[in-house]
């Protein structure tokens, strides 16, 4: 009886890293889609002033 729950023990605390493993990468994707998503808008303004400055001068 106490060889299994030593198992389960072990399985579950084998289970709960590889949770918290998974989340770790979920965040860092996130993170990553974040800056993703700022470098877009960023250029996006970029090319508005670009041709803000073509046409008027700026």
């Amino acid at each position: 009886m106490l060889t299994h729950r030593y198992i389960q023990a072990v399985l579950s605390r084998e289970t709960a890293e590889a949770i918290e493993q998974g989340t770790d990468v979920i965040e860092k994707c996130e993170r990553a889609i974040h800056a993703a998503e700022q470098r877009e808008r960023t250029e996006q303004l970029s090319f508005r002033f670009i041709d803000l400055d073509r046409r008027f001068g700026i």
